[in-house]
């Protein structure tokens, strides 16, 4: 594999041992669906889902 530099995050322990759970069965650990999810930003060119404003604060 070419130079492959490390990238350090910094996660909520919770959310990451909940995603975590998600990912395992799946064959996924944490490096492989971060990859994924920037692959789909660089394919997308931007955010791979639609970024909508919660229902709160919204009249009917």
């Amino acid at each position: 594999m070419a130079n492959t530099p490390t990238t350090t995050m910094r996660l909520d322990p919770e959310l990451k041992d909940q995603a975590m759970k998600v990912l395992e069965p799946l064959g996924l650990n944490m490096t492989g669906a971060v990859t994924i999810f920037l692959k789909a930003v660089v394919r997308e060119n931007g955010l791979p889902f639609d970024m909508k404003m919660g229902s709160e604060g919204k009249e009917e």
